[in-house]
């Protein structure tokens, strides 16, 4: 049950270093399942308060506050080369929420999922007026390279990590930013090191002939079936487990935590501050791809353990990405004139810099087809050979086999009940009309 905010407007005045501190109390929306500092509530209640008071009692989106509080990409991505040509590397990126974090993300084609209608239409506009890239090339020159320059302490930038590296999610572009079905892959780049990351695509399609199988024994979805599932244009794995980890969420809270949604189509009640403690109870539900066992159900008895998401499957057509990573150190400026060729070229080393390499690892990628081996008449087939190698079987010994079971008995009890035998009668030796002759 929600408290009702009056009861802090007098009592809570805060100052700009305390209110920064307590807006940290955001990042707890991400539910990281590591994370054991106790929450106050007296204080979660008075940043509740605040927070309605400023958005003049209409309610405030943590999804929308987090992503207008985080470091925005200019400050992040600074140079960028992409095919050759330098580009601005501010004007690429969009500022989203991930399952971590707010993130800079490039090449994206998923809808904007804030909690305000203006924001949104905003968000896709920018997000439709930005090129789209298509890689055409595996040559390290005609890929795409960029710049990162980490942030000050004075940004007051949370982070879970222990370390200080960027995190580099590779994803489809239409997707929540998220690698729970680890389909892709997660990189850290550490300061001051040049990370080449060679992509290499595999695609997988499935003939019209698996169709006839259900989907729980081929273990896809078709992309008509996934729409149809999920009620919406789009499917994939990661995209089916987000659904059901926010109706999990309703289920145990009444609610759903904001920056992990990750779609405006979902028509649920967003969590507030007053609902955090729930969130943290039962975070270790929802966080994490363990958490969704899709193949391999639970025992029942723990509700951790048990299958969540059992209906969520991969996609039977698509691609999926192999990623790997060579790391070389970056050669720090002897002079506070910075770097002078190149890329880098003007920038020092007053905040740790990382450069990014994506491209092609070859020229080609592996494709695979998933088919029909074969129907019950081939596997028919298959074990009267077997039989045959083994045994000496043939299919004459499969009409005999059938005789012996079934027409050898049926014949056997049809001439007993046409041909009875004549009964004999006993003579017992005590029978005065017997008698002996010589």
């Amino acid at each position: 049950m929600h408290r009702n905010g009056s009861d802090y407007s007098s009592q809570f005045t805060p100052t700009v270093n305390d209110l920064v501190r307590r807006l940290l109390v955001l990042t707890k929306f991400y539910l990281n399942a590591y994370d054991e500092a106790p929450l106050d509530v007296a204080e979660l209640g008075q940043l509740h308060w605040l927070l309605n008071s400023y958005y003049n009692g209409s309610g405030y989106s943590v999804h929308d506050i987090v992503r207008s509080l985080s470091p925005d990409c200019g400050d992040l991505v600074i140079r960028g080369i992409v095919f050759g040509v330098p580009v601005n590397a501010s004007q690429l990126f969009v500022k989203r929420t991930t399952s971590s974090s707010v993130c800079c993300i490039y090449n994206y084609r998923r809808p904007s999922y804030s909690q305000y209608p203006l924001q949104r239409a905003k968000h896709n506009a920018d997000m439709k007026a930005m090129p789209e890239v298509v890689f055409e090339s595996n040559s390290i020159l005609n890929g795409i390279q960029f710049v990162l320059q980490d942030t000050t302490p004075d940004d007051h930038t949370e982070i879970y990590l222990s370390n200080t590296a960027f995190r580099l999610l590779i994803f489809p572009k239409e997707d929540y930013a998220t690698v729970q079905s680890n389909n892709n892959g997660e990189i850290l780049v550490d300061h001051n090191t040049i990370v080449e990351v060679p992509i290499q695509p595999k695609f997988f399609d499935s003939s019209e002939a698996v169709r006839g199988v259900t989907p729980q024994i081929r273990r896809c979805y078709f992309p008509e079936e996934g729409t149809r599932l999920l009620n919406q244009s789009y499917y994939s794995l990661d995209e089916c487990l987000l659904l059901c980890r926010i109706e999990s969420m309703v289920q145990h809270c009444g609610c759903a935590s904001a920056p992990l949604t990750g779609s405006s189509n979902v028509n649920v009640s967003y969590c507030t501050l007053l609902d955090l403690p729930c969130l943290m109870k039962w975070r270790t539900i929802w966080f994490g791809y363990n958490e969704y066992p899709f193949v391999e159900p639970g025992d029942g008895k723990d509700t951790t353990s048990m299958t969540q998401c059992a209906h969520c499957l991969p996609t039977c057509d698509g691609v999926n990405f192999e990623i790997a990573s060579n790391a070389a150190p970056l050669r720090n400026t002897y002079n506070s004139s910075g770097y002078f060729h190149g890329l880098l070229k003007g920038l020092n080393n007053d905040r740790p810099l990382s450069i990014i390499k994506l491209f092609y690892k070859l020229r080609f990628a592996q494709s695979t087809k998933m088919d029909m081996v074969g129907d019950w008449i081939v596997l028919l087939n298959r074990f009267g050979g077997i039989l045959s190698l083994m045994y000496g079987f043939s299919i004459i010994s499969y009409i005999e086999i059938l005789y012996y079971l079934t027409g050898k008995w049926f014949v056997y009890y049809y001439r007993a009940l046409k041909n009875p035998k004549p009964t004999r009668t006993k003579t017992e030796l005590n029978n005065p009309a017997f008698e002996w002759t010589e």
